[in-house]
Order: C-alpha cells, then structure tokens, then sequence
C-alpha cells in the first residue's frame, strides 16, 4: 500500500509569541482512505478562560456598545423587560468600534470574531462589596469588609465557579490527560477552594496562583518518555497511607480538628499522585510541545507593551493547553490596568476614586480598551482556529473578562461582562444583552456622574448560567436553599442604591430565577 502524504497547514502548527510551538496529535481520520465527513456533528466538552481586572468605573457610555442595537426584547417579568441585539461594529480609521472601551484594530477585531462576541449589560450584586476579589468569580466574602454589608457576607465563603467546575464529575468526565485541574495565573486572591475538594466543608481556601508562565508550562507539560527511562516510582499515597491511618485512627489523643488536616493532608497527596499519573498518559504530552523561551514574571515595566507581553504569555501556556487537553480551566487574575497607560501615581487614589473626573475617566477607559485588545482579544485571536471542520477552539471555549465594579468604583451596579465563544454550542453568541429594568424609576440610581444607573438581574444569574453551559448542574452548585451561584444578601445599608426597593429579599421573584440561564443566551 503507498504511504498517504498529509500536508500539515499552518492551522495544524501554531507558533507562540514566547516560543511555545504545538503539532497536533495524530488524527485516525487522516491516516486512511475511508471518509469520514458524514459522521456525526462534532463535539468537545466546553473550556472556559476567565480574565479579571480592578476597579471598574468606565462610564456605562465608554464601556458598553449604542443602545440603538437593541432591537428584540424578551419579558422577564411583567413589568421587566430585557433588550438584546446584534453586535455590530462601526469603522473609525483603521479600527473597529463597538464601545470606547471594546474597540481594536479592524484586521483583529473582525465581523467573524465579533459575532462570536458577547457584552452583558445590567448585572448587580445587591449589596455594597466595595473592594473585593471575591465578586469575579462567586465567593463574595472575599472582600475587605467595608460597610456592614462586606462584614456580613464574610461570614458566607464558598468556592468559586471555577472550582466547582474543577472538581465537577459532569466536567471532568475523564481526567486521563488532565494536569492541572484548573490553572490560576497571576498572584491576586481570586480562585478560592475547599480545604480538600474532594470532601466539602465549611472552611474554603485560596487557590494560589502561578506568576511564572514557565513554572505553570513546566506543570502541565511533560515530554513524552524515551527508551530505557526508569521505572516508575511508587506510588506517593502508598508510601504514606499505613502511617496516616495508624495515626489517625489509632491515637486517641488526636483531635478531630487534626484528623481533619490529616484528611485534607492526605487528599491533597492523593491529587498530586493523579497528576503524576495523568503526565505519563500519551494525551498529557500532546506531541511535540517545546517549551517557551520568555516567563511572563520577567515582564514587570510600567509600560504597556511590557504589561501586554506579561499576560499574553499567561494566555499562550493555556491556549496550549487547551489544544493539547492538558488542563480546561484557566483564571488569569489581574489588577489595576494602571500598567497599560504608564501611569506613574497611586492609580487606586488618584484615579479610579476620581473616576467621575474628565482626566481620570479618560486614563480608566485608555487602560482597559488596551487591556481588551492587548491581552482579552489576543486570547480570543490564539484559540479562533479551526479544531474540526467548521469550528475553532474559539467556538469550543467561553472566554469572559469581568471588572470588580461597575461605573461608579466601588459600586456593584451593572457589572460589565465580556465574552467569546459559545462553550461549545451551549450559548447564543453575537448579542449586546441588556438586563436592566429602563422602565422603572424605583431601579434608577444617580452615582453622580455618567449618568443614571439601573438595575437588572442578578450576577449570580450569570455565574449559575456560567455553569450550566459548562455542564455542572443546579443540583452541584445551589446551596442554603437559593438558586443561583454567590451569596443570596441583600443590602441592609439605606444609603446604597435601590437594591431592596428593585430585588425585595432573597425569596423575591429575582432570586427564584437565579438558577435559568440568562435571557437570549441560551441556544
């Protein structure tokens, strides 16, 4: 039988900014004369990329596209009315415009990527959190406890979605290749854990993040084994197993808050040992990966091309690892933009407290339309290429970046939400989304600058939407008897925006919703 020749295209080798280069694994389908193009529809269990930055207070002006693109509406409630509409961008010189903050150069930001796109407008959290890390990703007690309302919600921790889903039977259906359960980045509190996963408790605990792109390379790749290597080790579990279990069921001095570290100690090793396994799986070495030669942690400038270069080697490690299978979850958690605009002064006083001011809006809303297109964009542009006929890496992801404040910093009224990707088919993509209730004065708020605010749905809403198109059940991830995903709290606090007037308590109609995925999304 002649030898087939398979022409390997530049969509099946992809060379990264740092060095990172990836061939593909070998495909089945290429290497025999059968074809393969009736089979049945592709699909791929969902990825998710989440990006994080601080402060918000971008006017909802600057940061959310016209509204004239609204032109379909959907009833939540009777008196609630939600508007969504096709994103469409407007040309300006050489860029595409979707907002002052979404735009980018028109060669990246094209038709095809923006119909891929998502912006969420209108989701609150109802209470004041102020300086948090918590907000992003559902673990609302991770706040510095300003106002009554912070204090309150300390006392209620929980893991954050990306953990759930970590650790989520329904996505991790198979763990054969997976490395890292979920790879965080950057060195800001934001991915939050049980004690032991595997067994939850009431004490939840920072995930900590990698600042070494390399170091998170070096752990979820591994080059494929060569003859004659050595055999391999014992496992670590068995070497500690009989003394873990003579101490703790043997001593009866030992307390049960020991025993419990025993446990947490023991399941942590247990995790260790899976990964060690899952690097010597073919799938886990994914070919030939070599690895970068720049580290994201030696990128430390105030100087914007440096702060792009930092996080887009973040982004280059886990598109790989996406492609390769290696890991499907990754959080890249950052701080102040302040880095994107070169700003040299205390950004948290001076900027991001004046952002009603003409000079500091202005820096807040340069900051983050760089950060969107140099590192946001940059991820969406790395994974939009063809997995199979028809459908990218792109298509096969969520992608989101969320901002710890809406417009008035500090303030958690309209949320901004970003997305790419459809999580594999399991959203609607293309839509500006608006959530707020415009037809009522009693969910209006005036933060005294920017405009009027006004209130829409809830952000647990979208985390529990989050989920589901991940896979996860309400079933995995409701708790205390409330839909949702976060702390179900409403404000106690007179001065804060109209939260009780518009949401009522936490058995209001809103928090009953919080478990449906969010109006036009679902597909």
């Amino acid at each position: 039988m002649a030898k087939r020749v398979i022409d390997v295209t530049r969509r099946q080798l992809l060379l990264g900014l740092g060095g990172v280069s990836l061939a593909l694994p070998v495909l089945p389908s290429l290497l025999t004369k059968t074809a393969y193009g009736a089979d049945p529809v592709f699909t791929r269990a969902p990825r998710l990329y989440w990006v994080t930055t601080e402060h918000g207070g971008a006017f909802e002006s600057s940061m959310f596209p016209s509204a004239s693109l609204l032109t379909d509406s959907a009833s939540v409630f009777s008196d609630h009315t939600a508007r969504a509409g096709k994103l469409v961008a407007k040309s300006d010189a050489t860029s595409a415009v979707l907002s002052d903050v979404l735009r980018a150069a028109a060669s990246t930001l094209t038709p095809a990527l923006i119909a891929k796109m998502n912006v969420l407008w209108g989701l609150d959290v109802p209470f004041y959190i102020a300086h948090n890390t918590g907000l992003h990703l559902g673990n609302y007690a991770r706040n510095d406890g300003n106002g009554n309302d912070g204090k309150a919600v300390q006392a209620f921790p929980r893991p954050t979605i990306d953990q759930i889903m970590a650790w989520s039977p329904s996505f991790y259906a198979d763990l054969s290749s997976i490395r890292e359960r979920c790879l965080v980045m950057s060195g800001r509190p934001v991915s939050w854990n049980y004690a032991d996963p595997s067994a939850p408790s009431d004490q939840i605990e920072n995930v900590r993040g990698s600042t070494s792109s390399l170091d998170l390379f070096k752990r979820i790749f591994v080059a494929p084994s060569s003859s004659g290597a050595p055999a391999p080790r014992a496992p670590i579990v068995d070497r500690v197993l009989a003394n873990y279990q003579r101490l703790r069921n043997g001593n009866t001095r030992l307390s049960a808050a020991d025993r419990q570290r025993l446990d947490d100690h023991i399941a942590r090793i247990a995790e260790l040992e899976r990964k060690l396994t899952a690097s010597t799986t073919t799938s886990a070495s994914c070919s030939s990966v070599v690895a970068p030669s720049d580290d994201a942690n030696k990128h430390q400038k105030n100087d914007p091309a440096d702060a792009a270069r930092q996080l887009a080697l973040f982004n280059e490690v886990a598109a790989v690892a996406f492609m390769c299978g290696t890991s499907r979850i990754a959080v890249l958690c950052y701080g102040d933009t302040s880095r994107f605009v070169s700003y040299g002064g205390d950004w948290h006083q001076e900027v991001a407290h004046q952002w009603q001011l003409a000079d500091a809006q202005a820096l807040l809303v340069q900051s983050y339309q760089r950060f969107f297109e140099g590192v946001f964009l940059d991820m969406a542009k790395r994974l939009d290429v063809e997995e199979a006929p028809g459908v990218t890496y792109l298509d096969n992801s969520l992608l989101a970046w969320t901002q710890e404040s809406g417009m008035e910093t500090h303030g958690s009224v309209s949320v901004p939400v970003v997305t790419f990707g459809s999580a594999a088919g399991a959203l609607k993509t293309g839509l500006l989304c608006d959530y707020r209730r415009t037809t009522s004065t009693s969910s209006q708020y005036d933060p005294g600058a920017g405009g009027k605010q006004t209130l829409g749905l809830l952000y647990n809403q979208w985390l529990a939407t989050v989920l589901q198109a991940m896979g996860v059940p309400p079933a995995e991830f409701e708790r205390w008897g409330h839909k949702g995903y976060g702390v179900p709290y409403i404000t106690k606090d007179s001065w804060t925006p109209p939260f009780a007037k518009h949401y009522g308590d936490t058995s209001s109609r809103y928090f009953q919703m919080a478990s449906d995925y969010l109006p036009f999304l679902k597909a």
